[in-house]
C-alpha cells in the first residue's frame, strides 16, 4: 500500500522530468547546443569579454614601455634574427626583439608551474595539497608565484649578460649598454622581473574575472601581434606583382611568387583542420553505474580520453631542452674570456647540431636534429600524459562511485584497460605533435621557404596554441551560457 501511495505521489514529478516532460524540455533548451552568437547576447558574458579585452589593451601598452638604459636600435639588431626570439614568443609570450618591460614574458611562471606540477609526483606534501580541492590549489598557486620571482630575475640577468658582452662576437653591436651604471643594471633586472610578475597577475585576472585561460590568451595575443610585421617582411617581394595586378595584368596570378602564397594558405588551412580534428578527438569509454537506476535500467555514462591529452606542453619541453644549449653557448661566448675553457666549450656547443643554425648544417646533422626533436616530443608526451592523468586513480574513483566498464571487473582490470587505451591514443597524439612541430623546420630548408620567416616564427606549434586557446575560450563561453540559462529553471 505504501509503495502504491509513493508511486502516486511521484507520478506528476515523473511526468514533468521524464524525456518529453516540461522540465526536461526546459533543461534541454538550456543545455542544448549553444552558438557563439547566443553566448554574446548574454550580459554577464559580454562583461567578461569587455574585461578580458581591457586587460589585453593594458598588456599591449606595457609592451610599448621601454627598458631603462638600453639603446633600442642596437637591442633590436641583437635579437631580431636570434633563435631565442622565436622560442620566447612561442613559450613565454615575450618578444626579445622588442626591449620592453615585458620582454621575457611569462617564461618564469610557466617553468615554475611545470616544476610545481612535477613535484606533486615526488613530494608527498605537494601530492596531498593537490587532492585537497580549492584550498590545496590556492596553496600550490602561491608556491608557483613565489618560485616565479627568482626565475624571472635569473632570466633578466642572463639577458643583461648577453647584451653587455655582445660586442665581443658582433663588433658592430658594441656599446649596447655602454655607460650604464650599476644602479641602472639593477633597475633593468628588477624591471624585467616586475614585468613578468605583472603579466602573471594580469593572466590570473583574466582567468578569474574574464573569459578563458589568461596565461594562454596572453601568449596567443603575443604570437598574433607578430604576424603583421612578419607578413610585411616575407611578402615584400610581391610589391611589384601587386602593382601589375592592380593595373589589370592577371597573368601574375600564376607566377612563382603567387604560387608560394597559394601553398602557404593551403598549408595553413590543412594545418588548422588537422589541429582542430586531433584536438577535439575523444575516445569514449562506456561507464555504467550500478547504484543509479532509471525506468529502463542502469544509468550509463562515458569516460572521455583525448588523443592529445598533453596538449602543447611536450613541444614546449622539447623546444626548451633543444634551445637551452643555444642559450648556454651564447652566455659562455659573451661572458667568458676567448682563451678560457668555458669560451671553447660555448664554441663547441654552438658548432654542434644542437646549437648551430639548421641552414648551415649537413644533411646528417639535420636528420640527427629532427630525430632528436621528434623523440623528445614523443617521450615528453608519454611522460606528461601519465603524470597528469593516472589510470589507477581513475579506476579507484570509478570503483568508489559504483561505476564500472561493461565486461571488466572494477580495480586492476579496469586500470589495465584504461592504460592500454591511453597508450594507444598517446602514440597517435605524440606522432601528430612531432609532425606538426617538424613541418616549419622542413619547409624552411626548401628553396621556396628559406626566406619565409613567418614559417619559423609562427609554425605548427603556434597554430596548435592559437587553435587550442580559441576553441577553449569558445567552449568556456558556451558553458557559461548553459550554466546561466540552467539557473533560470531551478
Amino acid at each position: 500500500m505504501k509503495k502504491r501511495l509513493a508511486s502516486i505521489v511521484k507520478a506528476p514529478i515523473g511526468l514533468l522530468s521524464r524525456p518529453g516532460g516540461v522540465i526536461s524540455k526546459k533543461i534541454s533548451q538550456a543545455t542544448g547546443s549553444v552558438s557563439f552568437l547566443e553566448s554574446l547576447r548574454n550580459v554577464d558574458i559580454r562583461k567578461k569579454l569587455i574585461f578580458t579585452i581591457g586587460i589585453l589593451v593594458v598588456y599591449r601598452i606595457l609592451n610599448a614601455v621601454p627598458l631603462p638604459g638600453i639603446d633600442v636600435r642596437l637591442f633590436i639588431e641583437v635579437f631580431r634574427d636570434s633563435p631565442l626570439t622565436n622560442i620566447f614568443t612561442l613559450v613565454t609570450g615575450g618578444r626579445l626583439d622588442n626591449p620592453s618591460l615585458v620582454s621575457i614574458g611569462l617564461g618564469a611562471y610557466i617553468n615554475a608551474s611545470i616544476v610545481i606540477q612535477l613535484l606533486q609526483t615526488v613530494i608527498p606534501k605537494f601530492e596531498e595539497l593537490s587532492k585537497e580541492g580549492e584550498r590545496g590549489r590556492k596553496t600550490l598557486n602561491q608556491y608557483t608565484r613565489i618560485l616565479a620571482v627568482p626565475l624571472s630575475a635569473i632570466q633578466g640577468f642572463v639577458i643583461y649578460t648577453i647584451l653587455s658582452n655582445v660586442g665581443t662576437t658582433v663588433p658592430e653591436l658594441a656599446g649596447l649598454v655602454d655607460g650604464i651604471t650599476p644602479f641602472q643594471v639593477v633597475t633593468m633586472i628588477v624591471s624585467l622581473t616586475a614585468g613578468s610578475i605583472l603579466l602573471m597577475w594580469l593572466g590570473e585576472l583574466i582567468s578569474e574575472r574574464g573569459i578563458g585561460n589568461g596565461i594562454s590568451i596572453l601568449i596567443t595575443v603575443s604570437i598574433l601581434s607578430s604576424l603583421p610585421g612578419l607578413i610585411a617582411r616575407d611578402f615584400s617581394f610581391m610589391a611589384q606583382d601587386l602593382q601589375l595586378l592592380a593595373g589589370g595584368n592577371f597573368n601574375v596570378l600564376l607566377n612563382e611568387n603567387f604560387l608560394i602564397v597559394y601553398a602557404v594558405i593551403i598549408g595553413l588551412i590543412l594545418l588548422v583542420l588537422g589541429v582542430v580534428y586531433i584536438n577535439e578527438a575523444v575516445r569514449k569509454i562506456t561507464i555504467q553505474y550500478a547504484r543509479r537506476f532509471r525506468g529502463d535500467g542502469m544509468q550509463g555514462s562515458y569516460l572521455p580520453l583525448k588523443i592529445n591529452q598533453a596538449g602543447v606542453i611536450p613541444v614546449i619541453f622539447a623546444s626548451a631542452l633543444l634551445t637551452f644549449p643555444q642559450i648556454i653557448s651564447q652566455f659562455l661566448l659573451s661572458s667568458a674570456d676567448s682563451e678560457s675553457f668555458l669560451f671553447k666549450l660555448g664554441a663547441g656547443i654552438n658548432d654542434s647540431f644542437l646549437g648551430a643554425d639548421l641552414s648551415t648544417q649537413t644533411t646528417e646533422e639535420r636528420l640527427s636534429y629532427f630525430a632528436a626533436y621528434a623523440l623528445l616530443i614523443i617521450g615528453f608526451t608519454f611522460f606528461y600524459t601519465f603524470v597528469t592523468y593516472k589510470p589507477s586513480e581513475t579506476a579507484d574513483n570509478l570503483k568508489k562511485s559504483g561505476g564500472f566498464i561493461p565486461g571488466l571487473r572494477p580495480g586492476k582490470a579496469t586500470q589495465k584497460f584504461i592504460t592500454h587505451v591511453l597508450v594507444r591514443l598517446t602514440v597517435v597524439g605524440s606522432i601528430f605533435l612531432a609532425v606538426i612541430s617538424l613541418i616549419p623546420s622542413i619547409v624552411i630548408l626548401s628553396p621556396q621557404g628559406a626566406n619565409l620567416t613567418i614559417i619559423g616564427a609562427v609554425g605548427g606549434t603556434s597554430i596548435l596554441i592559437i587553435v587550442g586557446v580559441i576553441l577553449d575560450t569558445i567552449r568556456q563561453m558556451k558553458s557559461l551560457t548553459v550554466s546561466i540559462s540552467y539557473d533560470q529553471y531551478k
